[in-house]
């Protein structure tokens, strides 16, 4: 199977907290408990034991491990499947909306020590 993401896929497990976002108003508080099984710039892979359907909007938290960083992003539900364990995978697209949150997952990614990708570099050309 031939890969079509655009951003590489890192393979890790974070904390996620997921509050779904019925049509883009605040959560009533309730918070499921999920993990990352691998995370991009642009979505993450996600187990969880609460089916979310297609196109539910969410808000994340992700508690980046190595990085120390937590990180408050919406996203959508492109794609589920159940498990044979009982759990659900999701894959969920992330809105960036807030520059910051971009930045932060950069961070994580590339550390203090390695370079920003170039193809960041020229978007923020000024």
């Amino acid at each position: 199977m031939i890969e079509k993401r655009r951003e590489k896929r890192i393979k890790e497990e974070n904390r996620v907290a997921i509050a779904v976002s019925p049509m883009a108003e605040r959560t009533d508080g309730e918070s499921i408990n999920a993990f990352t099984k691998d995370l991009s710039l642009t979505g993450a892979r996600i187990w969880t034991d609460r089916l979310f359907p297609l196109n539910s909007r969410l808000n994340l938290t992700l508690h980046l491990s190595r990085s120390k960083q937590i990180i408050r992003i919406r996203g959508t539900v492109k794609w589920e499947k159940k498990n044979d364990d009982g759990l659900y995978e999701i894959g969920v697209q992330f809105h960036h909306g807030i520059p910051d949150v971009l930045i932060a997952l950069i961070h994580h990614f590339y550390g203090k020590e390695e370079a920003i990708p170039t193809e960041v570099n020229r978007g923020r050309a000024g």
